[in-house]
């Protein structure tokens, strides 16, 4: 994967270079606030892949917390449990 780096400044004034190296040439652009990462243009199948992942996850989790015999995991805890790790 290819990774670029800009101050939140260039980004702002070269948004749509930023946007269209991620769409057309699937660079990712981590973007930077007194020299430290703070954000990212990613393509769309980057993302994509992330929330497939997390959904994944999710999934396993209440798979595990289900076949615990005689607990229970209601939503809000297991996405709390989740967002710790």
């Amino acid at each position: 994967m290819t990774v670029a780096e800009m101050s939140s400044t260039e980004a702002r004034n070269h948004f749509a270079e930023v946007v269209g190296r991620a769409q057309h040439a699937g660079i990712t652009t981590a973007i930077t606030s007194y020299g430290r990462r703070v954000a990212a243009v990613v393509p769309v199948e980057v993302l994509d892949l992330l929330e497939e992942l997390e959904d994944r996850g999710l999934s396993r989790m209440a798979r595990e917390a289900k076949a615990e015999p005689g607990k229970t995991v209601d939503h809000a805890a297991l996405l709390a449990e989740f967002a710790q790790r």
